[in-house]
This record gives C-alpha cells, structure tokens and sequence, in this order.
C-alpha cells in the first residue's frame, strides 16, 4: 500500500497549481529539460552600460532569491521526510516486547478499518422516504403491520361479500320482473276468457231468442267454468302480490346490506391507502420487507458507531506508544497502521521516502547551484570596477549564504 499520509502535503500543493495547457512537443522539451543537468545561461550585456548593467544585475538577484526561497521550501519538505524515516527508525529498533501493545492497536485499528469500509459499502434496499418513515414510527410499526395485514384480510372479504350481495341482488330483480311478467299474463288471459265469455253469453242469447233453444245447461257450464277461472286467476294474482312484496322486501334488504358494505369497503381503502402512504409502500408485505431492512441497517449503523468509538481508543493507545517511543509525528500513523504490523508494508513506505528524498536533493542541489551561478556572475562584474561593486552590494543588500545540510 502506498504510504498515503505522507504523500498528502505534496498531493494538496500540486492540487492548488493550475496548469496551463501546453503542446505535447513543448511538454517532451520539458522532460528532457529536467532530466538533463541545468545550466543558467549567461545573458550577453554591455555591463559598460549603467541602465543594461543594473537591469542585469537585478535580474540575478531575482534569480537568486527565487532559489533561495526554492530552497527553503524544499528544506521544510526534505527535513519532514528525513523526520518520518527516523520515526520508522525509532519504531524498527525498538524492542519488540515494547511494540507489543503497538502491534495490537495497530491491529485492531486495521481490523476496525476495513469492517467500517465494508459496512459503508453496504447497501440496504429501502427509499429515503420510507427509511424516514421508519425513523419517525419504528414504536408503530410491527403493529401498523398486523393491522394492515388484517385491514387487507378483510378487504379480501369485503369484496367477496360484495360480489355475493350484487348477485343476490340481481336475482330478486329477475324475480320482480318474472312477478310482474306473471301479472301481465293473467290479465291478458283474463281478458281473453272475458271476451269469450262475453261472445259465448251472445251466442246463447241468439240460440234462446232465436231458435228457441233451451240453453239452461249450456249457461250453467259456462257460468261454473267462468267462476272457476276466475278463482283461478284471482288466487295466482295474490300470490303474485305476496311474492312481490316478499321479494321488493328481500330487494330492499339486499341493497341495505350492500350500502352497508361498500361504506366499509370505502373507509377500509381509505384506511389502507393512508397507512400505504405513511410509510410508501404498496402493500403489507412490502412494509414487512422495508422494516426487515431498517433493523438490519439499524444494527450496521450501531456498530459502525461502536466501531469509531472503538477506533477512537485504540488510535489514543497509537498515539500514547508512539509517544513513548519518542515518535515525533505520530498522527499519521492511524492512516498508515497497516504498515506497523505489516514487514512488506512499511518496506513500501521506507522505500517511497528515500525516492523522494532523493527527489528533493536532486532540486535542492538544482536551485543551490543556480544561486552559486547567478552570485559568481555578480562577483565576476564586482571585480570589473569599484563602482560595478557599490552597486552589487547595494543590490544584493548582504552576501547570502546558502547552508544546506
């Protein structure tokens, strides 16, 4: 693993350098420029003339305090890195009896680490939305779950009573226009047997007048059959009657009860639309599954913050056996404890701080050097004239040393 921590400063200063956009050939110039040795190459200027000798001479101190200030930064940074490589000194000669308690918050440090990480990658199968509404009515929600079980329940019923209702319904309804057919055909057939009774009394009476026939059995026939018909039809019009004013009795029962159960089924959907929004979702096993994934969540949460407690303990032991062993920058290491426990590890780190100490000579000798040219230069047109001296040291201010270690 990369050494990270140590590698941060330098990270946020290349972030804070807006490079401009270059051509790829100047770019390759670049490279070849900086792997190659650098000289600063020396302006052709008539130092006889005071403006160009002057101007020259401020453009060298330009240069050299550049260099300086160059160097001071590459200092800061070169004497941090040679600190960590003593830290990691300090830590390889200790004994190992004393680096017993280091390993173990080390360890657990790294052992904490990576639970957090794999618990942040967890994901949990539940909308913003309803783990709010889990957080706002989790003391609510495993009995707002029976109900809604037993609210779909009796939906299911609810429709079933409805279906068997419109259907009792429309069964009466058949019977009160059957009634009402019935009714109509025993007045048409008495209207028939009327007419023939009315055509056969004509047709006795013609018999009587006319031919002088007795008609005395003839009319007692009809008179008994008429009577009879008659008993007839009156007995299956009350009948008729009584049925109709069972089944309009029945009807209006009917659409009592249904009446009475479409207002539950309203209220019952109302109900279950209510408690669908409140926690959205779209049925009650859904809202089981939701809740089944905000415990368990619940639970990953828990020990994530018991974790960082955790974590925050043992980077205290970190920090107090580091202390003890006379480390200087020892909060980097919880970054970087893998590296205290692990041999390949903490050779990765060792070896990236050597290359970029190395590194950080190469540009301290690089500026040091441009310094040493531009104050020879300086000496060299010094010596020319006593006047050409004045102006140096008025220039320069005081000689500058550079001391690099």
């Amino acid at each position: 693993m990369a050494f990270k921590l140590f590698r941060k400063k330098q990270r946020v200063k290349e972030e804070q350098i807006t490079e401009p956009v270059v051509p790829q050939e100047n770019i390759l110039e670049v490279d070849r420029m900086v792997k190659e040795p650098i000289t600063v190459e020396k302006e052709k200027v008539d130092i006889s003339n005071d403006a160009s000798r002057i101007a020259y001479l401020q453009r060298l101190h330009e240069n050299i305090l550049e260099g300086k200030r160059q160097c001071e930064s590459i200092k800061f940074e070169y004497g941090q890195v040679t600190s960590y490589l003593k830290d990691i000194q300090l830590i390889d000669q200790a004994p190992e009896e004393e680096k017993q308690e280091l390993y173990g918050a080390a360890y657990r440090i790294v052992e904490l680490t990576e639970e957090r990480l794999r618990l942040q990658k967890q994901t949990y199968k539940m909308t913003d939305a309803q783990k709010r509404a889990m957080e706002n009515y989790e003391h609510l929600v495993e009995q707002d779950i029976r109900k809604l079980l037993e609210y779909e329940d009796y939906q299911v019923k609810i429709k079933h009573d409805l279906r068997q209702l419109e259907s009792e319904k429309n069964l009466l309804l058949a019977d009160k226009r059957d009634i009402i057919r019935g009714q109509k055909t025993l007045k048409s057939i008495g209207k028939a047997l009327t007419g023939i009774l009315v055509a056969i009394g004509a047709m006795l009476a013609a018999l009587l007048f006319l031919f002088r026939v007795d008609i005395t059995m003839p009319f007692l026939v009809t008179i008994v059959f008429a009577f009879v018909v008659a008993l007839i039809i009156l007995n299956e019009a009350r009948k008729n009657r009584i049925d109709m004013i069972i089944t309009e009795k029945k009807c209006n029962r009917a659409i009592y009860l249904s009446n009475k159960v479409k207002i539950k089924y309203v209220n019952n959907v109302r109900t279950l639309d209510y408690m669908y929004h409140k926690y959205q979702v779209r049925n009650a096993t859904e809202l089981d599954f939701v809740y089944g994934q905000y415990r368990k969540a619940k639970r990953e949460w828990a020990r994530q913050r018991e974790g960082t407690i955790q974590l925050n303990e043992n980077n205290q032991i970190l920090m107090h056996e580091l202390e003890r062993l006379g480390i200087k920058d020892r909060d980097i290491w919880f970054a970087q404890a893998r590296a205290l426990i692990e041999p390949k590890e903490m050779v990765e780190v060792r070896h990236d701080l050597n290359l970029r100490r190395g590194k950080l000579r190469e540009q301290l000798d690089y500026n040091t050097g441009v310094m040493e040219e531009c104050l020879e230069e300086m000496e060299r047109i010094r010596d020319k004239k006593p006047e050409y001296a004045e102006e140096v040291e008025r220039i320069l201010g005081e000689r500058i040393h550079v001391d690099i270690k």
